[in-house]
């Protein structure tokens, strides 16, 4: 009944049907896993964020893993050094720039870099305010390159970095980094503007990874819906030729003679 399945051309058109179901149910479990990951993005950093009062960086890494202190809103008091680096290619609502980096001396703790914020481009990057000074603003990790973004050429100019790459800056400073850095919020005393603070993590509902997800099995759904369609109808096909078949044979045999 079913035989014609077995045909050469029927089995290349099952393993691309399978094929098409397989990668699309790939899809969807990718875009399910950035959804998942999404969201407990927003959970940790809500839970660091909005349950905790600000913390003291210095205490903190004596005894937590710079992953746990990681989007925290922590405070510093000490003060920046003249040296600085400026993290270019950056950019702010519509304007394109840098972002300034300054190592800051915690009294009695760890050398730890501060992103004081963005500086756009044909504006000078202004010098770090002198004196002791409280600095506030999220903890963040290291960044690392990721695929497809360039490389910090060793041959460049030493005070300009692609990312806040803590190990190639201690490099370019000749001096140890706290594990962390502060994007910063504030200081006591204030400081004007420029440079303006960076964004804050985004915790908005992100892209629809959901959606893309539902819309992957919808697809999916659809290709299998669509196999079994071409099945049948290929059936019924082969099914009337053959019995139109069979109803020209039986009138192409003659009638027996007449009595």
């Amino acid at each position: 009944m079913y035989r014609f399945l077995l045909r050469p051309k029927w089995i290349a058109f099952h393993v691309l049907v399978a094929a098409g179901i397989v990668s699309m149910l790939l899809l969807a479990n990718w875009q399910w896993t950035k959804y998942n990951a999404r969201n407990d993005f927003v959970d940790l950093v809500h839970a660091r964020q909005q349950t905790e009062d600000a913390q003291p960086l210095a205490p903190l890494l004596t005894v937590e893993a710079p992953t746990e202190i990681e989007f925290r809103i922590v405070t510093a008091t000490g003060r920046f050094l003249p040296d600085q680096l400026i993290e270019i290619n950056r950019t702010q609502g519509e304007d394109v720039g840098v972002n300034v980096l300054t190592p800051f001396q915690i009294d009695g703790g760890p050398l730890v870099l501060v992103n004081r914020g963005f500086v756009p481009d044909g504006m000078e990057v202004p010098d770090p305010p002198a004196g002791l000074i409280i600095v506030g603003g999220t903890a963040r990790l290291t960044e690392a390159r990721k695929t497809g973004e360039l490389t910090d050429n060793a041959s460049g100019a030493k005070n300009e970095v692609r990312r806040v790459d803590l190990p190639l800056i201690e490099d370019r400073l000749g001096a140890d980094l706290a594990p962390v850095f502060i994007e910063l919020r504030a200081t006591d005393p204030a400081t004007p503007e420029p440079p303006v603070p960076v964004p804050e993590p985004d915790l908005s509902g992100g892209p629809p990874h959901l959606s893309y997800t539902i819309q992957w099995l919808i697809f999916s759904l659809a290709v299998a819906a669509g196999w079994v369609l071409a099945v049948r109808r290929s059936k019924r096909t082969r099914d009337r030729a053959a019995a139109r078949a069979d109803r020209e044979t039986v009138s192409a045999i003659p009638a027996p003679p007449s009595a």
